[in-house]
């Protein structure tokens, strides 16, 4: 990454102080630049929502402006005015920077919420040098942590990525980031998606008496190598693999899933995240019994398998066991 131009606005809603850098920082300074691209990399890592940003849009007039410490002051305002409108939204700094990344030029904004911590302080009582301890109420996240509010802009093409959570506003959980601040509409994220998908297979499985362990593992499976494959969630497969037998179920949750408006194929832009989330089946068993068992050994049946017991119960077999480790820790 190659910065350009990064400034620093303070949000400090708590005292009701909106401080402007009227200056940029140096982006020169190491320490500077590598925060900025570690949090950055944080950010990409997470449950981001993707769109484009239109002619019309606010961030987009605002982007046209030649002077960057004015523009991003207007946008700080603005951020500042909106985060007032609720107590439950924590204040921050507003990071702000245009950088050249492989993709392009990009420009970010990034929140970094304010975080009470201890630190030493060396004072005098009484001609006596005292080490205190002092509660300091605006310490910035470590850069290796992921913040709650970010956009970043590929100038190329207008396309985003945001990172956002929602807060408690007159009485509703609102996406005030988005739809308040930055006045744009995403499209549904990829973990909501995958949260509708989820639903929708448990609820026709228990309606068409599928076991939901065994729907909702091959669900996993199919998101796990279609991530794989393509970088990309299908659809279809997931009709396919997990109602083969069931003419019906497997209409149902096509007719579902297009009327909740999830497409047939749902780009995932950060594939590692959930590569490494999906590759372990987890079950939990009413007996309190929880594991954890990788994708590929959960689908060898030589290795595990679930047998349907005449009474109605069910059995877990381990088999082809050589050791066993206890992960005991301390």
């Amino acid at each position: 990454m190659i910065i350009q131009h990064a400034i620093l606005h303070i949000l400090d809603t708590n005292t009701g102080s909106l401080i402007a850098s009227q200056a940029e920082m140096n982006v020169d300074n190491a320490g500077v630049h590598d925060y900025i691209d570690k949090i950055v990399a944080k950010v990409m890592q997470g449950d981001i929502k993707t769109g484009h940003l239109t002619a019309e849009n606010y961030l987009k007039k605002s982007l046209a402006q030649d002077d960057f410490a004015t523009m991003t002051t207007q946008l700080a305002a603005k951020l500042f005015d909106t985060m007032a409108g609720s107590e439950a939204i924590h204040p921050g700094d507003l990071l702000s920077f245009q950088a050249t990344m492989d993709e392009g030029p990009v420009f970010g904004l990034i929140k970094l919420d304010f975080a009470p911590r201890y630190a030493h302080a060396v004072e005098y009582e009484d001609d006596k040098m005292v080490n205190n301890l002092v509660l300091n109420q605006a310490v910035l996240p470590a850069a290796t942590q992921m913040v709650s509010e970010a956009i970043l802009v590929d100038l190329n093409d207008d396309s985003y990525q945001l990172l956002e959570k929602k807060y408690l506003i007159d009485g509703h959980r609102v996406p005030y980031f988005s739809e308040k601040f930055l006045e744009i509409k995403p499209d549904i994220s990829v973990k909501e998606n995958i949260q509708t998908i989820k639903r929708t297979v448990k609820n026709i499985a228990e309606k068409y008496d599928e076991p939901e362990h065994e729907a909702l593992a091959i669900t996993q499976t199919v998101i796990h190598d279609s991530i794989e494959a393509t970088g990309e969630i299908d659809t279809d497969k997931i009709a396919e693999k997990v109602f083969n037998n069931n003419i019906s179920a497997k209409q149902e949750y096509t007719e579902k899933v297009t009327e909740k408006a999830i497409p047939k194929t749902v780009a995932v832009p950060n594939t590692t995240k959930y590569e490494k989330k999906y590759r372990v089946q987890k079950f939990k068993l009413d007996s309190g019994i929880e594991l954890s068992i990788p994708i590929d050994i959960y689908q060898d049946h030589s290795k595990v398998e679930f047998v349907n017991n005449a009474d109605g119960t069910m059995s877990l077999v381990l088999k082809d066991i050589a050791s066993i480790v206890n992960k005991f820790s301390v």
